[in-house]
């Protein structure tokens, strides 16, 4: 068979009607897509992508069952699949086991879910809400009464989606959905996320930002791009985005939808980004739209391809006295697409509703009691524990991806599930909260001071600052009822606050890296604003024992990279904070620790994450085992840490060229980033090959690579 299948199918024709005739058995047997890749001794025929009608056949004559097949291995034949059965893109990339069993969920019945999801995004005080209350036709009165978005708020499915109108409609608010009737009716909903723009609380954006969005970048036309923020708007000093400009929040928001949403598959597309202009009406810097969008593409350099989110047909000019008819139809053109049509299982479908009755009552589950309401079907699922418990891990990954939970099946996480989002992203919020914002927390200056200035969060301070949130919520919820007291909280009701929660909200903080939980005080990286100390600064330059600067350069770094990392090194056995002076060596831009003697220096940049090791003791030798054990873990760390993020996140291990006379800590590597690809193992001084007509200068290989594995390769993440 394997003969005639490799010999006589030679033409187009010929292929074609094998796979309209053939059985499921001998093509699934014989045919593999083309990206695949054999292993040795492997007999397959090979189906092309193109002519698509080839691909089609081969995907149809499977059907679901394709989903197993070892052609999977080739990621490019995913979307197809995805396109043609509506399975979520996720699953596809899970392992064969996981995806095994959802086949056989999907064989016994699935549901079409379609909500589509928009991101509101832009810096502080641009009229991101004012927006979003016009697009709901709000009154003006409402519109007035807007104030500055803390944080995060989701407005879940305030929009359905009405093909036969081709509108959008407002819907009733879903706060009190958990005492209403749930059919098995689901309607097409528009969901919209509106991100405060503050600087502080861009820590918990990374939860939301997903390929499973559309984006809405808004920038204000009455500000100059070359205008740096207001302080009274967004309060920059000390943190890394001091002194941004405008400008510089539009190329770090379309740098931050292409980095956590985009696709390193060419076939792809990229992620839908609307840009709107508000107050367009007034006195605004740009004569006309033609002359906006020139001016938003000269902030990206000419070699950079992120204009190619900035079109005549994509950007809008808003003015708030005229309504947004234009802007609508876009809206409902998007979120009417059929990307947004998912089908899943339908033992699956109960949990999306049990989310929506529960959430505000509930806020976090045990995994115990979903699984035992989770349907069994087969015989097997009923008397086999493991595999009904295996069967609810994959629902919970399903609902994790789509954005409608928490959930990490890992040591210490696996057992709960967070089905409140938006009450989990408020918790942290509420710990970055800006002084704005702190009235009725009774706490010293010395503790706000402390926190504001170094990250270090005292116990008693996370505490007073949760129950003075729950208060306020039990008077929300209590409903003028006098005999309702306050200690009622943590008796009736008691699952919906954050404190009876605190130990799993912190766990799970942690392990998205916006936390690191300490004996007596959290860290919290965001809010650091402290600068090295001179003296701590002055040793390590002075120091006669230590390596030179590794170097990690990214084409973009989401800075919030640093801040996990950080996190993540502080939870590794045997790797302690350095202090100084009784207070630990966590910088703004730069952390120090201590490993079987030897200190670690780690600093961030713009655009690089930066390595050095020295030992405390003058003269002494370092040990390149010691030294490339540690660089071992940071990389391990830094990859894992990109793999988070839907694109994949290349970084380039290199040096800077010159070294006399430059800090250690935080180095500029602007023009002097010398990759490792261009300096030799081992060899004699040499002229610097970035610099070998102006400002030249000799390097010294010996030195450079002395203390580091040299691998000679770009790494990075390998995406979802």
């Amino acid at each position: 068979m394997y003969a005639f299948v490799t010999e006589c199918l030679v033409k187009d024709g010929d292929l074609e009607f094998f796979l309209t005739t053939a059985s499921r058995d001998v093509i699934s047997e014989y045919c593999r897509s083309w990206g695949y890749k054999r292993s040795e001794g492997e007999r397959c025929l090979y189906v092309p992508y193109k002519p698509e009608k080839m691909c089609h056949l081969f995907i149809g004559s499977l059907q679901l069952d394709i989903i197993t097949h070892c052609t999977m291995s080739d990621g490019r034949i995913h979307r197809k699949i995805s396109k043609r059965f509506g399975v979520p893109g996720e699953v596809l990339q899970w392992d064969q086991e996981a995806r095994e069993r959802y086949v056989e969920y999907a064989k016994r019945g699935t549901q079409t879910v379609h909500h589509a999801r928009g991101m509101i995004v832009g810096c502080a005080g641009a009229g991101k809400t004012t927006l979003l209350k016009r697009l709901l036709g709000c009154s003006e009165e409402e519109i007035n009464e807007v104030k500055s978005t803390e944080g995060l708020e989701v407005h879940e499915e305030i929009f359905e989606i009405c093909d036969e109108t081709r509108s959008l409609k407002a819907r009733k608010s879903q706060e009190n959905c958990e005492t209403e009737n749930t059919t098995i009716v689901d309607p097409k909903t528009l969901t919209f996320f509106d991100f405060g723009g503050q600087c502080a609380y861009y820590a918990c954006h990374q939860i939301y930002l997903t390929r499973r969005a559309f984006y809405v970048v808004v920038v204000d036309a009455s500000k100059r791009l070359d205008q740096k923020v207001d302080k009274k708007v967004c309060d920059q000093d000390g943190s890394v985005f001091s002194g941004w400009t405008y400008g510089d929040y539009f190329v770090f928001w379309i740098k931050s939808i292409h980095t956590y949403c985009g696709s390193d598959n060419e076939k792809d597309t990229n992620p839908v980004v609307l840009i709107v202009a508000t107050h367009w009406e007034g006195s605004r810097h740009f004569r006309d739209k033609k002359e906006l969008n020139e001016s938003l593409r000269q902030q990206f350099p000419e070699t950079s391809y992120l204009p190619q989110y900035i079109t005549d047909e994509n950007v809008y000019c808003t003015d708030i006295t005229l309504p947004l008819h234009d802007l609508k139809t876009c809206f409902f053109n998007i979120a009417s697409n059929k990307r947004w049509s998912e089908n899943i299982p339908k033992e699956w479908f109960f949990f999306g509703l049990e989310i929506n009755q529960k959430k505000h009552s509930k806020r976090i589950l045990k995994i115990s009691e979903i699984t035992t309401k989770v349907p069994k079907i087969t015989a097997k699922e009923k008397e086999d524990s493991d595999q009904a418990e295996r069967g609810t891990q994959d629902m919970l990954r399903y609902y994790h991806d789509a954005g409608k939970a928490l959930y990490f099946n890992e040591n210490g996480l696996e057992k709960e599930v967070i089905i409140d989002v938006q009450w989990f992203v408020d918790a942290f919020k509420h710990i970055i909260t800006d002084k704005l914002h702190i009235k009725g927390i009774h706490m010293t200056k010395g503790d706000w001071n402390e926190y504001y200035q170094t990250g270090n969060l005292r116990v008693r301070l996370l505490e007073e600052i949760w129950k003075h949130k729950d208060e306020e919520l039990f008077n929300k919820v209590k409903k003028g009822n006098e005999i309702y007291s306050f200690s009622a909280m943590f008796t009736e009701g008691k699952e919906r606050y954050l404190q009876y929660h605190k130990k799993s909200l912190l766990s799970f903080m942690q392990r998205l890296g916006l936390v690191a939980i300490g004996k007596e005080s959290y860290y919290v990286p965001c809010m650091n604003r402290k600068e090295i100390e001179k003296e701590l600064f002055d040793l390590i330059n002075k120091s006669k024992s230590k390596s030179s600067v590794l170097v990690y350069q990214f084409e973009f770094l989401p800075f919030f990279l640093f801040f996990r990392l950080i996190v993540a090194c502080m939870r590794i056995k045997n790797w302690e904070v350095l202090e100084n002076n009784r207070t630990s060596c966590l910088y703004r831009n730069a952390a120090l620790f201590s490993y079987s003697e030897y200190n670690i220096v780690l600093s961030v940049t713009k655009d690089s994450i930066q390595l050095q090791v020295f030992h405390p003791m003058e003269g002494y030798d370092l040990e390149k085992a010691q030294t490339c054990r540690i660089q071992g873990r940071i990389e391990e760390m830094l990859i894992d840490l990109a793999g988070t993020f839907n694109r994949k996140i290349q970084f380039e291990r290199g040096f800077r060229c010159q070294t006399e006379n430059v800090e250690t800590i935080a180095m500029d590597i602007e023009n002097h980033f010398l990759s490792e690809k261009r300096i030799p193992k081992k060899g004699r001084k040499m002229m610097c090959p970035l610099h070998s007509v102006t400002n030249r200068h000799i390097i010294d290989p010996t030195e450079l690579t002395r203390y580091w594995e040299i691998k000679r390769e770009t790494i990075g993440g390998d995406g979802k």
